[in-house]
């Protein structure tokens, strides 16, 4: 396929440009040439540059499907990544097989692929959760989990799930894994999960793998759903007891809707000492606060400084706040949510110390009216 026709089928002249310039400077003159620098070069940025070629020429929908089985990682990659929407659903069967692909990121884009077609593909994949054998079978059941979320499994697949997620929880509580931290979490000085379930107002808690309950909560306040999908809003992540702390991650109460000083002042009325934190993981985001006897102490936003409450904490002395750009603190390390945490509670970065039970995902009151949110999670590495 000559590079040259595909340039001319192109609608933009800014992206024609720029692919034209690239394969000149490359010597490309097929889109064979294409893949096959994509599949050898060592160089990061020709890599990125070749692979946004790769999409802008758009060769085909049959030459991306055939793609997809290319024994190049980054080939099938980003093969997989072309098929979006309900145009993509003619050939849901053919990427049905992708979904089980040895590498991790290939079978995640087949997954956002086959989300992005919509519920009207849900019953391929449970025929092929029906019928396909071994690895093709469990990646039609992770297809499911993406669409639909858990939810649209059978309740042969649900025991299936229990069963297994029972054992890796006898396991879980032996391990120390790293935790992904992009978000707000609630530390709470109790081990009585089963009374935070209650004043939070949770039901249906279900055991879950500390990755499970991690991933979930990424899974579920990274969401690009809208605020009538209740997705956001629909469960929470509640850890065992770790060293007298009971973690909640996520948002117990309706919709985000009540201010953390608030929900925090009424956590420590209940439970003697409560505290929110929250961090982005790309950097900025730093946020705590900490309640006692229902009344807050100290509060700090990284990004509304003004409105801090109380004095600084002895967690963060030595340390200059993330907003402070003085000179006069310049030599100081920067003082993160996690800093604070550790010293006056968990930092949850590093599932270390004693935990006693297991963690739970559990509804609110609006996961019990919309459902679970949809979404493949992983419940080990």
């Amino acid at each position: 396929m000559e590079i040259r026709a595909l340039l001319d089928g192109m609608d933009r002249d800014d992206f024609r440009a720029e692919a034209a310039e690239f394969a000149a400077q490359h010597g490309l003159s097929t889109f064979g040439h294409l893949v096959d620098l994509i599949a050898t070069t060592q160089d990061g940025q020709v890599s990125r540059q070749a692979c946004r070629v790769f999409s802008l020429l758009s060769a085909g929908d049959e030459t991306y499907l055939a793609l997809t089985r290319h024994p190049h990682q980054k080939v099938r990659v980003h093969a997989a990544s072309m098929f979006r929407g309900e145009q993509a659903l003619k050939y849901a069967h053919e990427l049905v097989p992708v979904l089980a692909d040895d590498d991790y990121y290939v079978a995640r884009e087949a997954r956002w692929a086959f989300d992005s077609m919509g519920p009207d593909v849900l019953p391929l994949l449970q025929e092929a959760r029906r019928t396909a054998k071994g690895a093709v079978r469990r990646g039609a059941w992770q297809g499911i989990a993406e669409v639909g979320g858990p939810d649209a499994f059978t309740e042969w697949d649900r025991r299936v799930l229990r069963r297994f997620i029972a054992a890796k929880v006898e396991e879980d509580l032996y391990s120390s894994e790293e935790m992904h931290l992009c978000g707000g979490w609630y530390a709470i000085r109790t081990d009585n999960q089963q009374a935070v379930l209650e004043v939070c107002g949770l039901s249906d808690p279900v055991p879950v793998t500390k990755i499970l309950g991690g991933d979930a909560w990424n899974n579920d306040h990274h969401s690009s759903a809208k605020e009538d999908e209740h997705v956001r809003c629909a469960r929470v992540y509640v850890t065992g007891a770790w060293d007298g702390w009971t973690l909640v991650f996520g948002e117990p109460f309706a919709h985000a809707s009540r201010p953390v000083t608030e929900i925090c002042a009424v956590l420590s009325a209940a439970f003697g000492e409560a505290h929110y934190y929250a961090m982005h993981c790309q950097g900025g985001g730093n946020e705590w606060c900490v309640a006692e006897g229902g009344e807050v102490i100290r509060y700090y936003d990284e990004s509304n400084p003004d409105e801090q409450i109380g004095e600084p904490l002895d967690a963060e002395d030595g340390l200059k706040l993330p907003h402070d750009w003085s000179d006069e603190n310049e030599d100081l390390d920067d003082c993160y949510a996690t800093d604070v945490a550790e010293e006056m509670s968990a930092n949850p970065k590093y599932f270390e110390g004693d935990v006693e039970g297991y963690g739970v995902l559990a509804l609110t009151a609006c996961g019990l009216k919309y459902g679970s949110p949809k979404g493949f999670l992983r419940i080990t590495y």
